[in-house]
């Protein structure tokens, strides 16, 4: 082979070598690239999985919250309920008490009442008797006179 043809070859393999080289480089650069793509977007993903996670848990907790507060207000109103009943019920028991008092106060009267009543009757049936002992005597003395009584 000539050496016309040798550094021809030479200068061709040379070359080769540097684009192959060159070639190489850029593969592998591609390949970093795209690696470092795929991590980007890796991470991306992840970052808006973690925040869509983070939203749903915020999310969650905000139901949560509102689902304590709804139950604190229940809880409220159920207490309410039961202090105006408790309210209610002393109120009855006053009530109860007061109506007990009179119905003590009337019993009292009712046997006063009653007291005096029996004294009123006992009076009658005295009276009575003495009425019926005076009719007795009117009646003696109205046949003594009778008796005594001369019509001419």
């Amino acid at each position: 082979m000539p050496r016309t043809e040798a550094s021809k070859n030479r200068a061709t393999h040379i070359k080769l070598t540097r684009d192959y080289h060159w070639v190489e480089t850029k593969y592998k650069n591609l390949q970093l690239e795209a690696k470092q793509n795929a991590q980007r977007k890796e991470l991306q993903r992840r970052r808006e999985a973690e925040e869509n996670g983070r939203k749903h848990w915020e999310e969650g907790m905000e139901e949560e919250n509102q689902m304590l507060q709804m139950q604190l207000k229940d809880d409220r109103v159920t207490e309410e309920i039961m202090r105006e009943r408790d309210e209610e019920v002393r109120k009855i028991n006053k009530g109860m008490h007061q109506v007990n008092e009179i119905y003590k106060d009337l019993a009292n009267i009712v046997s006063y009442q009653q007291d005096q009543v029996d004294e009123v009757e006992v009076h009658m049936e005295n009276a009575n008797k003495n009425a019926e002992s005076g009719l007795k005597q009117i009646e003696k003395a109205h046949a003594k006179q009778d008796q005594n009584c001369v019509i001419s």
